[in-house]
């Protein structure tokens, strides 16, 4: 093979491995459901339903899923998909100014990544515990149980049980997570690192590592599996459910409306929450996941099957557990609403309950625990990853040691993650997904939609679009993405910090250097957005440090020229200019000066012909560009 050839073939390769893509459009999609589909469907909405009434709480869940949920949808993962890039690197050409809503996405990704492993920790925990020759939650065990511990199969009166706690609770309490009863004490103390959780934890990272250890070209294969088992379990928790005695009871406390909640704003604004959180929109994952595709893959079509399986799933999994609970309040002959907790109550404390009392009950402990950890391993997936990207994107020489790279960013977020399995872990876990995280999130979306729709401009987004998919969106999506999903979001921002209390962990109070924690994560989530516009500004208008020669209020003409990619002509120059430097250097190797001016001479013009031929949009001139918005 020539010298020719073989820089050829290998500028070819690194054209098209150099990030990655899916091997098939399913692996988009499992991965997508991976991540939409997660924890939250499980123990959230099931929850929030019944304690928002009812069959009522699907209004506004619906509706608010037509009008912000699949349009944010579709317009993260198309944005992913016409850049070609994470997360981060993709404000750098579409709106330089924006590029701190890429940061803080990033930062956001890596706070709940540390503390959702330590979730699957606990998962692992129940697991493998399911194995033993009996429950170890169904009975007190002097080891980790008080005088207060009974099993509620017990003949115990009503006004009994107030005072004590179950079984199931005192083994979570106590047992699993050690819980200190008195709160967070001075700052640094939070008790003893609980040993088998921290073995959890690295053994849950581990996997992620083996797993994310080649990328998107590993993960992508995995999907197949960790995507559809979680719907194999409930489906066959499905049918158990729905024959077992007393499920009718659970499923009326579910489903029956009660349409007085729909005049509550706050009945609307968890809703929006909801919809929010399940489908991971403004994490930045989908944006990762979207810039594998191939460019013209039809991920129109790709968004709505994802928003309407999470929606499926989110009341497949409330049947699941509500007939479930409802049969084990029925053998226990108490009401519905004492087994029914939120949160993680309702995975490590109603639940197991439930599944004791069924036929086989270690069996179905067992792959309902699998179930729960394979679903936090997909949402770990996108969030881990989106940390990777922007890395990647950032540092493209780091690619050739991506499993270095990649075992020391594990290694990392193992030892960030420590502190959430002392005994003081769960309120440091709180104050993560409080402070860090559900707030921060809402803030970052406002600025996305801001951004996106009015900087760079819907109209230029929807010529995006209209390059990389072959149609114009219609108003639907217009009218969402400039009108109503940004004041529905801004709406939602401010109702929920009118109705801001300060938070607590049950009733246990923080104190005040703990909030202080928390508002320093907000700080470091959020201020990436202002610092970055306000930075990036000063600099092009003063000068200062030249950062920005060119408008940061603009794209750059390479974030343009992406439009032409659907065009195989055009989509090969860059290919042409990396041909071009790799035939000079193999010329300028020879040391033949005359050859060498003659052949650069040559194919700078054979490439300047085929830019001739790129005519720009009306309105702009190539180096200066700047859209007009909307």
């Amino acid at each position: 093979m020539s010298s020719t050839k073989k820089c050829k073939k290998d500028l070819e390769a690194e054209v098209e491995d150099e990030r990655g893509h899916w091997g098939s459009r399913v692996e988009f999609l499992l991965s997508c459901v991976g991540f939409s589909v997660g924890l939250g469907n499980v123990w959230r909405f099931p929850f929030l339903a019944y304690e928002n009434g009812g069959g009522a709480f699907l209004i506004p869940y619906v509706i608010l899923l037509v009008l912000v949920g699949k349009p944010m949808y579709f317009m993260e993962a198309a944005l992913g998909q016409f850049g070609q890039v994470g997360p981060l690197q993709v404000w750098t050409e579409m709106l330089p100014c924006g590029v701190g809503i890429g940061v803080s996405m990033v930062i956001i990704s890596v706070i709940v990544a540390i503390y959702y492993n330590v979730i699957m920790a606990y998962c692992l925990v129940y697991l493998f515990n399911s194995f033993r020759t009996v429950l170890p939650w169904t009975v007190c065990d002097p080891e980790w149980a008080d005088e207060k511990c009974f099993v509620r199969s017990e003949n115990i009166s009503l006004a009994e049980r107030k005072e004590r706690q179950t079984s199931e609770e005192q083994y979570w309490e106590r047992r699993v997570i050690d819980i200190t009863k008195s709160g967070l004490g001075e700052p640094g103390d939070l008790g003893e690192i609980k040993i088998e959780l921290a073995f959890f934890l690295l053994v849950s990272w581990l996997v992620v590592l083996l797993c994310l250890v080649k990328g998107v070209k590993s993960s992508g294969k995995v999907v197949y599996f960790t995507a559809t088992f979680p719907y194999l379990v409930l489906v066959v928790l499905l049918v158990l459910g729905l024959t077992l005695p007393g499920a009718g009871d659970g499923l009326y406390y579910l489903f029956v409306p009660k349409w007085e909640k729909l005049a509550s704003f706050t009945v609307w604004r968890r809703a929006a929450g909801q919809v929010f959180f399940s489908l991971g929109i403004s994490w930045g994952g989908i944006i990762m996941f979207g810039s594998y595709n191939k460019f013209t893959a039809r991920v129109h079509i790709d968004a709505h099957i994802v928003s309407l399986i999470d929606f499926l799933t989110s009341l497949l999994a409330s049947i699941v557990i509500f007939s479930t609970l409802g049969h084990s309040a029925q053998l226990l002959g108490v009401p519905v609403e004492t087994v029914a907790k939120g949160g993680q109550g309702l995975a490590f404390v109603a639940y197991p309950e439930a599944l004791s009392h069924l036929p086989a009950p270690h069996f179905w402990s067992v792959i309902f625990f699998l179930m729960l950890f394979l679903l936090g391993l997909d949402s770990e997936f996108a969030l881990f990853e989106t940390a990777m990207v922007a890395i990647f994107d950032t540092f493209p020489i780091l690619r050739k040691q991506k499993m270095a790279v990649t075992s020391t960013m594990c290694l990392v977020c193992y030892l960030l993650g420590l502190p959430c399995v002392t005994q003081s872990g769960q309120y440091v876990l709180d104050l993560m997904d409080t402070y860090g995280a559900s707030i921060s999130v809402m803030v970052i979306a406002v600025a996305e939609m801001v951004a996106i729709m009015w900087g760079y401009g819907a109209n230029n987004f929807c010529k995006d679009l209209q390059s990389m998919l072959g149609f114009y969106p219609g108003l639907y999506f217009k009218v969402c993405w400039v009108i109503i999903s940004p004041l529905l979001l801004v709406v939602i921002l401010v109702a929920a910090i009118a109705d801001w209390t300060k938070p607590s962990y049950g009733s246990t109070p923080y104190p005040e250097w703990a909030h202080g924690v928390g508002w320093t994560l907000f700080a470091l989530a959020v201020l990436p957005v202002p610092i970055w516009f306000l930075v990036s500004l000063t600099s092009h208008y003063t000068g200062w440090f030249n950062w920005f020669p060119n408008s940061p209020l603009c794209c750059k003409q390479s974030w343009l020229d992406r439009r032409d990619m659907a065009n195989p002509v055009t989509a090969n120059i860059s290919i042409l200019e990396r041909r071009a430097s790799c035939k000079l250097s193999k010329i300028s190797a020879l040391d033949n000066n005359s050859m060498k001016d003659m052949t650069s001479s040559t194919t700078t013009s054979s490439i300047r012909s085929y830019m001739g031929t790129m005519q720009p949009e009306p309105g702009f001139e190539f180096g200066n560009e700047c859209p007009n918005p909307i």
